[in-house]
């Protein structure tokens, strides 16, 4: 082989350089040419595709919409019967506090009310001792007298 590129002399190197240049050249053009007629050819169907798309996207849109809006109308009857609920359940709760302590409160009073009497004849009986010795010191200081 070393003798093969030795009988090659410098102007057929540069012819063959000259050559492979020129067809690298033509392939190049030939490359863009084809790529020019690829993207005409594409251009037209692409809009086509596009607005395939977007109808295609519209109308999945249009059906999650549909398909959305009643079961968000059946959620929100949903909240508003558990807010009902809630809000009954509440006052009967609060009624039933409120009787409770309420009977707890007329129970109270009514022991209260007890304690009162009971106080109000202790303090009647205290009022007749008094009575009682104030009358017993006076008969006392008067025979002392």
């Amino acid at each position: 082989m070393a003798s093969a590129t030795a009988r090659l002399s410098l102007d057929e190197v540069r012819q063959t350089v000259k050559r492979l240049q020129g067809e690298g050249e033509r392939l190049i053009d030939r490359v863009r040419s084809d790529a020019r007629n690829l993207a005409n050819r594409a251009r037209p169907e692409l809009p086509k595709q596009v607005e395939r798309l977007r109808t295609e996207t519209e109308r999945f849109a249009r059906e999650l919409r549909e398909r959305a809006e009643p079961l968000s109308r059946e959620l929100l009857a949903r909240r508003e019967q558990l807010v009902e609920m809630l809000q009954r359940q509440a006052r009967l709760v609060a009624d039933r506090a409120t009787k409770f302590l309420g009977a707890a409160e007329a129970e109270r009073v009514h022991e209260l009310g007890r304690e009162v009497t009971g106080l109000t004849l202790r303090v009647a009986e205290l009022e007749r001792k008094i009575a009682a010795l104030t009358k017993k010191v006076k008969q006392q200081q008067e025979e002392a007298a």
